[in-house]
C-alpha cells in the first residue's frame, strides 16, 4: 500500500510539474493582444500582478518557444530588444480553437482527474480551454481515431470501498484555493459534526485529499494550533485582505503523517512487521510493488514466504492485513515496535 502511495505521489509531482509549465504557458498566451506589439517586461509586471513570479529570462524563453513552434499566430518585433509580441490581427480571440487531438486529449485529462488539485483562478482561467478541448474531441467522435478512444481506455481504480464524494460548494472550493494560492485569510463559515455552526478567520496553511474527501489545513486566528477541516462542512468561505502569516517550520507532508490521515491512532508507532504467507503471486507482487525500501522477502525452507519492513501500525495496515489473510495465504504475523 505504501509503494502504492509512494509510486501515486512520485507520479502526481511530476503530472502536476508538467501540469504547472503548461497552465504558465497558458497565463502568458492570455495576455498577448491581437491590436498592438506587448513587451516581455508588461507580460512579466502583468502575471506579478496575479501572483504569478516567473525570471524575466524564463519568460523570454517560454515567448522563444511559442513563436518558434509555429503552433500560434504569434508575431514578433524583432526591432525591440528584448523582442515584444502579439497575436495575428486576422485570428479567432480565442488562439486554441484549433487545438490538436492530442492537446485535446490533454486537457481533458485534466480536467477529468485533477479539479480539485488546481486553484480556483486557475480552474475558471482553465475553462475556456477544457471547452475548445470538448469540442475538438466532439468533432472527431463519428470517427475512429486513437485520441477519440483514449479516454474509454483509462481507469483509476481505488484501494478503498467506492464512495459518494461528499457535496463541496463550487465557491467554497475557489475561495479556499485562491485564499491558499494568494496566501491570504478567510472568513469561514463551518459545522462540525454534531452540526454545530462557527465562524472563523483562518489562515490557510494547505489541502489534503484523502480519497474522496478533502480538508483545509489552517490555523483559527487567536490560537498557535494547526488543525484541519473538511470542506464539506464549510458552509460559507470569504477571502480576505489580510496577509495570512506563514508558519514556520511548517510542512504539509510531516503535518499529515502526524494527524494520522492514514487511519493511524493518536499513539501510532513505526514497527518491524514480520509476516509469513504462502502464496507465490503475492510474493511477485509485493516484490514489484514494495511497501517502502526497508521491505526484503525470503524464501523459507518450508517453501513459504517472509516479509520483513519498517512501517507504519495503523488501521490502513491492519485492514490490508485482513484484506489479504486468505489470499495470501497469512500463517504469521509479528509486529515489533521500533524505538
Amino acid at each position: 500500500m505504501n509503494a502504492i502511495i509512494l509510486w501515486r505521489e512520485t507520479h502526481m509531482a511530476r503530472q502536476m510539474n508538467a501540469i504547472n509549465q503548461a497552465l504558465l504557458y497558458l497565463e502568458v498566451i492570455k495576455r498577448i493582444p491581437r491590436h498592438r506589439f506587448i513587451s516581455t517586461q508588461e507580460i512579466q509586471n502583468s502575471l506579478l500582478a496575479s501572483g504569478i513570479n516567473i525570471q524575466t529570462l524564463t519568460l523570454q524563453r517560454y515567448l522563444k518557444q511559442l513563436y518558434e513552434s509555429g503552433s500560434l499566430p504569434l508575431e514578433r518585433n524583432d526591432n525591440s530588444k528584448p523582442f515584444s509580441y502579439r497575436m495575428g490581427t486576422d485570428t479567432s480571440p480565442f488562439p486554441f480553437t484549433n487545438l490538436s487531438a492530442q492537446e485535446a486529449l490533454m486537457l481533458r485529462l485534466i480536467e477529468a482527474n485533477l479539479r480539485y488539485q488546481l486553484p480556483g483562478k486557475l480552474n475558471k482561467a482553465m475553462q475556456p480551454f477544457f471547452e475548445a478541448a470538448r469540442q475538438t474531441l466532439d468533432g472527431i467522435q463519428g470517427r475512429i481515431t486513437h485520441e477519440n478512444e483514449w479516454l474509454n481506455k483509462i481507469a483509476v481504480v481505488s484501494n478503498s470501498l467506492p464512495q459518494i464524494p461528499p457535496n463541496i460548494k463550487p465557491r467554497i472550493f475557489e475561495a479556499v484555493s485562491n485564499a491558499l494560492f494568494e496566501n491570504k485569510k478567510l472568513k469561514i463559515v463551518y459545522h462540525n459534526a454534531e452540526g454545530h455552526e462557527k465562524t472563523k478567520n483562518v489562515s490557510p496553511l494547505g489541502l489534503v485529499q484523502q480519497d474522496i474527501r478533502l480538508y483545509l489545513v489552517c490555523r483559527f486566528d487567536g490560537y498557535t494550533d494547526i488543525r484541519h477541516l473538511a470542506l464539506h462542512r464549510i458552509n460559507d468561505a470569504t477571502l480576505l485582505n489580510d496577509w495570512a502569516p506563514k508558519e514556520k517550520n511548517f510542512d504539509i507532508k510531516t503535518y499529515v503523517k502526524e494527524h494520522h490521515f492514514n487511519y493511524s491512532n493518536v499513539d501510532t508507532r513505526t514497527v518491524l512487521l514480520t509476516m509469513e504467507f504462502v502464496n507465490e503471486i503475492t510474493a511477485l507482487n509485493l516484490t514489484e510493488a514494495p511497501f517502502n525500501r526497508t521491505q526484503t522477502i525470503n524464501k523459507l525452507d518450508n517453501g513459504h514466504y517472509e516479509l520483513n519492513v519498517e512501517i507504519e501500525d495503523s488501521l490502513l495496515l491492519n485492514g490490508w492485513i485482513n484484506t489479504w489473510k486468505d489470499i495470501a495465504g497469512i500463517v504469521r504475523i509479528e509486529k515489533k515496535p521500533i524505538d
